[in-house]
């Protein structure tokens, strides 16, 4: 009996060893669009947490998909967090102490018009008396007060094919989308030759994984692990299914030469 017990006092202490050493947390995706999240299949999401534990066993990350309004509460009300393909930007309103990992690639809002109707976009006001489709709940800073001034109509719609769709029918004169998604859709042949991609972004931007002040502590190995995942070959070769492989290197290109991609 005495014997038994302790072997279940060892198998106890192996595994309280065990977690001391591994913690499993959950990391929040709120894109709801390719790349990052495909309904029913791999997304480049899934393929970024699985590729992120297997370079490393002390931070296993379980990825959720979930709504931005979901996320919202749960960074406003101070629970711990992670963000992958996030801006601290974005998110600095609702938590001063948020942080940001190193940049995991370099990304861009990107205005598509059609060929026959091209618009070739450099401000603002270059949209003026036109039909913008935009994504629903999203801010735009330098167009928001045309917006709100009836100078540019805004047309909102649900995801990224519902713009291509509205934009392929003739319903809107163009769709502001990002780079990412863009690249996405033009390795699929979904935006074909038909569409103009304008050079011009009307907003650049990096993505990271951001970080609550509580989990400060995993900064390093993030970082690390972003840093060893580019010049991971399988990685590498995973942006490029993707479309997405000539973004990694963000800062080694001029913003002409990223937009030209």
């Amino acid at each position: 009996m005495l014997i038994i017990c302790r072997l279940t006092v060892f198998t106890f202490c192996l595994a309280c060893s065990s977690l001391a050493f591994s913690q499993s947390v959950p990391i929040y995706v709120y894109h709801d669009d390719a790349p990052f999240f495909i309904d029913a299949k791999i997304d480049l999401s899934e393929q970024w947490v699985s590729a992120f534990n297997e370079k490393q066993s002390a931070l296993q990350l379980n990825l959720q998909h979930i709504k931005r309004p979901e996320l919202n509460a749960i960074v406003e009300t101070g629970k711990p967090y992670f963000i992958l393909w996030a801006n601290q930007l974005w998110f600095k309103h609702r938590d001063k102490g948020v942080l940001s990992s190193d940049p995991i690639f370099w990304d861009a809002d990107t205005l598509v018009s059609g060929q026959k109707n091209t618009i070739k976009y450099h401000q603002a006001t270059d949209l003026e008396g036109l039909n913008i489709g935009v994504r629903e709940g999203h801010f735009y800073s330098d167009l928001n007060p045309l917006f709100k001034a009836g100078f540019v109509q805004r047309v909102d719609a649900k995801s990224s094919y519902q713009n291509y769709q509205r934009l392929k029918a003739g319903k809107i004169d163009g769709f502001l989308d990002s780079r990412s998604t863009i690249l996405y859709m033009q390795k699929q042949k979904i935006l074909t030759s038909d569409f103009y991609v304008s050079i011009t972004p009307q907003d650049a931007f990096s993505r990271h994984v951001l970080v609550s002040a509580n989990y400060e502590q995993w900064l390093p190995l993030i970082n690390k692990t972003i840093a060893q995942l580019k010049e991971d070959k399988t990685w590498q070769a995973t942006m490029s299914f993707w479309g997405l492989r000539m973004l990694v290197d963000q800062f080694e290109l001029d913003l002409k030469e990223l937009n030209e991609i």
